[in-house]
């Protein structure tokens, strides 16, 4: 952000000096009336910054939804399209969160027409192009000047630390959420008082928070610019505080029902030091990731068990105090410094860890909010660095390195991107990253699993299981590969008439998966041809109350029920048959074979 005055006055005696009560000179009115844009630039330059996000990020269109969250809230929700989404959207917590708005949306979506992957990844593009677009509406309203506010926006939208909140189609909520936090700052800005654009300004703060609670800290953003853009007023602190209190007392509401929503750890799982850790390191760790976004993963999980660290704990509350002083100390030569440390450290605040709950440490997705501060500075430093450069040269050559950061990071963001194109290329990069996630490993088994990549599939059970040997949902999904390993043998031998393999083959699989239908069903029928019939009726009448659908299957049973003198039974379960398959001439046939035993036609 751009110090609004600088009072060294001594090494720069020459400079102007900003008339008391926002009163300019006359040359000052010539100079601003010079620089200042006209609306088609402005709509130019938004539109650019639209555009390159769009193309960016345009190949995830085409790219499914994932296993991770997108199951349950697309596939399995049914609530998306019943009756009543309007009610359930308020009173739900599913998947742990309070977001209603963002369930309205998809269900209203969902209504028009069926949310599919691709609609669902161009939602989250447009959200995230209209995101940009306001990032260079705020960064013009702080800075006053068009290419700073171009470079943040940009900045902003094209950094690598996006790709989660845009690819992953479960994250719409915090694209939503940013949406409305900077409509509601603008209309705040843009306030000077007017008692309408504060309501308009609170109710755009609502629902942000109504579409997820994520922007907790923006009440302290909007004091620290109400501050900023009034520095020069005699307004005290306590008008300004009043003046965001209702923003205050909205945060505190949300922060309350998003509490309750989430499964907090408790201490016996977390203590205060591994929290104090987290919390503590977390605004220099996502400092780093902007810095540096190599090696980005969807999975940075707590540790199992999670541990203080003294020496973490120590340096980064010094770095935070000493670094938090320096902003304090030089807040009236740098102001715009201050504003961004502050609501950078407001916006981080929440999702830090000081209250984990959930399976993440951080997540590249909460740098979605307090990104915005951090991208103005970085613009409005760098313009600085630029108006202070005692050589032209210097003034030439920053420009464009800063266009190549742009861009590297641009190419870096579509690298990243193809990471997120289905959940095997996902969870193997995850893998790749971290080969110690039983979480990583257990997702990756999974995905493989469900594109029939069985072999591979187990393999990554087994890792699971080796560093996480209880992993209850690990060894109940190794067990089903398995199971349908020994079924396919089975199939394979009962096909080359060799049955006594086969049935041996089929019993394994049901005892690894006893809800095997097909496998209960097959091994019943191969009982029934190699003549030992009373072995053959518990895994046919398991494989009819599972539903099996053969016909073929209740007249196997009925052969072996009649074999065994059991012709009432038999008939019933013909009589059962014929209701469900009123067209098969077996069961017809067979049922009119039995009839006269039975005494019924």
């Amino acid at each position: 952000m751009q110090p609004r005055r600088h009072e060294d006055t001594k090494t720069r005696k020459h400079e102007i000096t900003k008339p008391r009560n926002h009163e300019t000179t006359s040359e000052q009115q010539v100079l601003l009336r010079a620089f200042e844009p006209s609306w088609l630039r402005l709509l130019v330059v938004g539109g650019a910054a639209c555009v390159a996000v769009v193309l960016l990020f345009s190949p995830t269109f085409t790219y499914p939804f994932l296993n991770w969250d997108d199951q349950d809230v697309f596939i399995r929700n049914t609530a998306l399209h019943a009756p009543g989404l309007l009610r359930w959207a308020f009173t739900t917590t599913y998947i742990e969160h309070y977001q209603p708005l963002a369930w309205l949306m998809w269900g209203a979506l969902n209504r028009v027409q069926p949310l599919t992957p691709a609609a669902a990844h161009a939602l989250n593009v447009g959200l995230h192009a209209a995101c940009a677009v306001l990032v260079f509406a705020l960064a013009r309203c702080l800075s006053g000047r068009v290419g700073v506010s171009a470079a943040a926006a940009l900045l902003f939208a094209l950094h690598p630390l996006r790709v989660e909140v845009v690819a992953w189609s479960s994250a719409t909520p915090y694209a939503l959420a940013l949406l409305f936090a900077l409509l509601s700052t603008l209309a705040f800005l843009d306030a000077r008082g007017r008692p309408p654009m504060i309501a308009l300004s609170i109710a755009l703060y609502a629902m942000s928070l109504l579409a997820r609670p994520i922007a907790i800290g923006l009440p302290v953003v909007l004091f620290a610019l109400d501050w900023w853009r009034g520095a020069d007023t005699p307004v005290g602190p306590y008008a300004r505080l009043w003046r965001t209190l209702p923003f205050v007392l909205l945060a505190a509401a949300a922060a309350y029902v998003e509490s309750t929503a989430r499964l907090t750890a408790a201490i016996s799982d977390v203590s205060v030091g591994a929290r104090l850790t987290l919390a503590l390191t977390a605004p220099f760790r996502y400092l780093w990731k902007t810095v540096a976004p190599f090696d980005l993963t969807p999975l940075d999980p707590l540790a199992l068990t999670p541990r203080a660290d003294i020496t973490l704990i120590v340096l980064a509350a010094a770095a935070l105090i000493v670094i938090s002083w320096m902003a304090w100390r030089w807040r009236r030569r740098f102001p715009g410094t201050a504003v961004a440390w502050l609501s950078y450290l407001a916006l981080v605040a929440p999702a830090a860890g000081l209250l984990p709950s959930g399976l993440q440490a951080t997540a590249d997705r909460y740098t979605y909010l307090p990104a915005v501060p951090l991208s103005i500075w970085i613009a409005a430093a760098a313009a600085a660095v630029i108006a202070r450069s005692p050589r032209s040269i210097v003034q030439s050559l920053l420009p464009v390195a800063a266009a190549v950061v742009i861009a590297a990071l641009a190419w870096i963001t579509y690298q990243q991107t193809r990471y997120w194109r289905d959940s095997v290329a996902l969870w193997t990069r995850a893998v790749a990253i971290d080969p110690t996630s039983d979480i990583g490993l257990y997702n990756l088994a999974s995905a493989l699993a469900d594109e029939g990549r069985r072999e591979e599939a187990l393999a990554r059970y087994d890792e699971v299981l080796r560093i996480v040997p209880d992993h209850g949902d690990a060894l109940r999904n190794r067990d089903v590969l398995l199971a349908a390993t020994a079924e396919d043998d089975a199939n394979r031998l009962a096909a080359s008439g060799n049955l006594e393999a086969a049935i041996d083959a089929y019993r394994r699989a049901i005892a690894l998966d006893p809800a095997r239908t097909h496998a209960q069903a097959s091994l019943g029928m191969a009982l029934v041809e190699i003549g030992r019939t009373a072995d053959a009726v518990p895994p046919l009448r398991e494989a009819i109350r599972r539903g099996a659908p053969e016909s073929a299957v209740p007249n196997a049973l009925a052969f072996a029920l009649a074999k065994a003198g059991r012709i009432r039974e038999a008939c019933d379960v013909l009589e059962a048959a014929r209701a469900r398959f009123p067209g098969d001439a077996n069961v017809a046939r067979n049922l009119a074979q039995l009839s006269g035993e039975c005494g019924t036609r």
